[in-house]
């Protein structure tokens, strides 16, 4: 979608410069590029940022996050206590899709990457498959909550631990572009729910509803607002 510069992004979003400066640096927003001083904005992540409905208060830390994602998913989220897990459910109860959306953005960190044709069939194997890559290896009757098809798209989506992020890299000859076709999803080498052979593993449903509401393509982000609110109201 191209970039855009600071004042640009400030316009777009209705805050400051300062603000979209802080934001950047923050991870939240994706920087291109510096040319001088100056930052450039990947400008799909500010459009990311503008579907999201300002919310007071901290984002949750990448284990409260996928806490919240594995209560959601009717899972036991069990590296946190029974007290964080008693008042994140309350949270949840009171949550809508957008509200978790918003506060567990920090549940990884997204690269935009590029693969050659050749060596993108082999990234699957290496990633677990998130977005609508993963329903193709859930079981068809949680597949077809989402109402999505595969058939059509040639990206790539998945999780990865930091700790097998440079060796993806060099293996497949991934390079950064920020309007690549693979996305790697960055979780800390300690995250609980990574730990197995990628390619045995599914994410929670709720981590899948999340990802598809980061998309900019209007069907994937509808579709994933309404399953993580379907298992919001699950929980009630």
């Amino acid at each position: 979608m191209g970039d855009v510069t600071v004042a640009e992004a400030a316009t777009e979003l209705g805050v400051s410069q300062r603000h979209i400066t802080r934001l950047a640096q923050a991870g939240e927003l994706e920087v291109v590029r510096k040319v001088g001083g100056a930052l450039l904005i990947d400008s799909a992540s500010v459009h990311r940022w503008a579907q999201m409905r300002r919310r007071q208060g901290r984002p949750w830390s990448e284990p409260v996050a996928w806490g919240a994602l594995a209560l959601l998913s009717g899972h036991t989220a069990h590296w946190l206590s029974a007290a964080q897990r008693t008042r994140l459910t309350h949270r949840l109860r009171r949550s809508t899709a957008e509200d978790v959306a918003f506060f567990a953005r920090r549940r990884a960190v997204p690269l935009r990457m590029r693969a050659w044709e050749a060596t993108d069939h082999r990234i699957g194997h290496r990633i677990v498959s998130t977005g609508v890559g993963a329903l193709d290896t859930m079981d068809a009757a949680t597949a077809s909550r989402f109402h999505l098809t595969t058939n059509d798209t040639a990206r790539t989506e998945g999780y990865i631990t930091v700790t097998d992020l440079d060796a993806i890299i060099d293996d497949l000859g991934l390079t950064e572009d920020h309007n690549g076709n693979v996305t790697l999803r960055v979780v800390s080498e300690d995250n609980p729910l990574f730990q197995d052979t990628p390619h045995t593993l599914t994410p929670p449903i709720a981590a899948i509803a999340v990802d598809l509401m980061d998309s900019l393509d209007t069907r994937e982000h509808s579709a994933g607002t309404k399953v993580l609110q379907e298992l919001i109201d699950d929980l009630r």
